[in-house]
């Protein structure tokens, strides 16, 4: 395959940035805004991947923890308040339909498959945050996702971290 056959959002961009970019204009869609935001949200589950493997193991040159080797929850505990500052943040952007408008983007996808993964591992840094839990609820009932959110195969679920990791969204 060739590499426009690969699909991430980081790479659509860069392919197709300046004509998104234009489009976006002609729009009046401010796309630097959502750049803004994706990259908070890349930041947020590269940080979160960081909390969940362990370094010795031999997968990557993540942080250790106070205690001198990987300690999960001690990391995860710091992480958690990084988080309930940031969710806070997006329940202030979230007025809007969806994230630049009232039409879905792939900002929109981004959105909420973090926001999902972050839900599910830091609940408790969603609670009072009411505009993230409508703006979650209106992209589930997108057309086609709806659907998808009710089948078997979404409900058996989906690891959100590969099986080596700490915490991979099953346990």
């Amino acid at each position: 395959p060739g590499l426009k056959e690969w699909f991430r959002s980081s790479g659509i961009n860069a392919e197709y940035g300046p004509g998104l970019k234009e489009w976006f204009r002609s729009s009046g869609i401010n796309a630097e805004y959502g750049e803004i935001v994706e990259q908070e949200l890349y930041d947020l589950r590269n940080k979160m991947s960081s909390v969940c493997y362990n370094p010795y193991s031999g997968f990557g040159p993540f942080p250790g923890s106070e205690i001198g080797k990987f300690d999960h929850e001690f990391l995860k505990g710091r992480f958690a308040k990084r988080v309930a500052e940031r969710i806070p943040k997006f329940d202030k952007i979230l007025t809007k339909q969806f994230v630049l408008g009232d039409k879905p983007c792939y900002v929109d996808f981004l959105m909420y498959e973090i926001l999902d993964q972050l839900r599910t591992f830091l609940p408790s840094t969603f609670e009072g945050c009411e505009n993230v839990a409508a703006y979650m609820g209106r992209f589930m009932e997108l057309p086609g996702l709806k659907e998808w959110f009710s089948s078997d195969d979404y409900k058996k679920g989906n690891y959100i971290n590969a099986p080596m990791a700490e915490w991979h969204g099953k346990n």
